[in-house]
């Protein structure tokens, strides 16, 4: 007995409330959707339908019944649109929102690689580092580091990113020294994240809002800032390595300030996703693991 045919028999009786619409609609006889109909009951040893000469209705272990085939259909045509996409080649514009500094330092300069593979793919890089409502704003996805923002999203990670806690050397000096733990930083002045919905924390430790000393919304110009000795950050590796490497900032409390925050990648829910999407994302987690 071929069940996916019998599954998708049952699926049409049960949505068009009827052996003889279902009929109509796979373009059979009414022997044939009944008799598979009888055979998966038998099969299944339950009884799914309720049939009178004018309609038939689901029993309670049909309605559970008629749940799962639909998952399945859906995951079977899922997968039949995978391998046939494997001989199309993804075409059209991509808009992507990606925050500013790993848009600039890491997307940026593998995007050539990305048109190379894919001639036919045009994109439209959104660089900023506010929360974008990819729906409302028309992007095909979004790349976030740490909190994702919204329920209504698929969320993909594709690496992961530790953060650090720098001071410039001056800064340092002018306090005594670097801290000896967390605690040593209550005095300290901090530069942070603005747009981070709560003080930036680590290990039970909370930033004091008396002691920042300034807040901006990107991560390039907290960097700058914390060279001049405003204050000490707390930021992702990526964008503290440049610093870090000449020396304008020093690492702090390495081995009690460094959380490991995780980057998504983030597209709207839909029965089949574009393959230019699908092929940008497959490209990503080829492309990263840690940062």
């Amino acid at each position: 007995m071929d069940m996916l045919n019998a599954m998708q028999t049952f699926v049409a009786v049960a949505e068009n409330h009827g052996i003889t619409a279902a009929s109509e609609k796979l373009g059979c006889s009414k022997a044939i959707v009944s008799r598979t109909l009888s055979l998966l009951e038998e099969r299944l040893d339950v009884r799914l339908l309720n049939r009178t000469t004018r309609r038939v209705s689901l029993t309670e272990a049909g309605n559970e019944y008629l749940e799962h085939c639909r998952n399945i259909l859906e995951q079977n045509a899922e997968i039949e649109s995978r391998f046939a996409e494997k001989s199309l080649e993804p075409q059209g514009r991509l808009r992507i929102a990606v925050p500013v500094t790993f848009g600039s330092q890491y997307v940026a300069p593998l995007l050539p690689k990305f048109l190379e593979r894919h001639k036919k793919v045009q994109v439209d890089l959104h660089m900023s580092d506010r929360y974008v409502d990819i729906i409302e704003e028309g992007m095909d996805l979004a790349i976030r580091i740490g909190a994702t923002g919204s329920d209504s999203l698929i969320v993909r990670k594709f690496a992961e990113t530790h953060h650090q806690l720098a001071a410039s050397p001056e800064l340092i000096e002018r306090m005594g020294g670097k801290p000896k733990d967390v605690s040593d930083l209550k005095n300290w002045p901090s530069i942070t994240y603005s747009l981070r919905q709560n003080a930036p924390a680590w290990q039970n430790f909370r930033v004091a809002p008396d002691s920042i000393r300034t807040s901006t919304n990107n991560g390039d110009t907290i960097v700058t800032l914390a060279e001049q000795g405003v204050g000490y950050c707390y930021l992702p590796t990526f964008i503290l390595t440049p610093a870090l490497e000449l020396g304008s900032l020093v690492p702090m409390l390495e081995n009690e300030a460094n959380d490991t925050t995780p980057l998504y990648v983030l597209y709207p829910h839909r029965r089949r996703l574009p393959l230019k999407t699908r092929v940008f994302i497959d490209f990503m987690v080829e492309n990263f693991s840690d940062l």
